[in-house]
């Protein structure tokens, strides 16, 4: 693996197994309970975590169709948690993909990105950065959600 990609794979496999070791304790009834005050639950949450790898990463950074729906990431249905695992395990092999193709210079490649707002232009190192900054921003919104049902709320 080109050594300027390494770095972005090494956080975003370190983000992911705390997301894991998370919600490993919890079951289909905890990540389905909602915390009051909140709109989603830790099962969505991390639907649309990968959902948005897979586009970041798979799709923007590596070409390959995401077919994502975004919308329907926060749909309040109940998920499995095991599917959501399955999920993940599938998205992180995917990054694993990608990124070990990647160069340096691909890094600085422009590819077009789209947003609510129209299609932009962005490289694939931004993309890179915005998915594991993403990736962090839910990991903490997890852990607090955890916290949350773990004493009772």
């Amino acid at each position: 693996m080109d050594p300027y990609v390494a770095p972005y794979l090494r956080k975003m496999e370190e983000l992911r197994r705390e997301v894991v070791e998370m919600v490993t304790p919890l079951g289909d009834d905890g990540i389905n309970r909602a915390v009051p005050g909140l709109r989603n639950t830790i099962g969505i949450v991390l639907r649309h975590m990968t959902g948005a790898e897979r586009y970041w990463i798979g799709e923007v950074v590596g070409g390959r169709s995401a077919h994502r729906q975004r919308d329907a990431e926060f749909d309040h249905d109940r998920v499995r948690k095991s599917d959501l695992l399955a999920e993940l395990d599938g998205v992180a092999a995917l990054t694993r993909d990608v990124l070990g193709r990647l160069s340096r210079d691909d890094l600085l490649r422009e590819v077009d990105v789209q947003r609510p707002q129209g299609s932009t232009k962005e490289t694939k190192g931004y993309a890179i950065i915005h998915a594991t900054q993403h990736m962090a921003y839910h990991a903490g919104q997890l852990r607090c959600m955890t916290r949350l049902l773990e004493h009772g709320a």
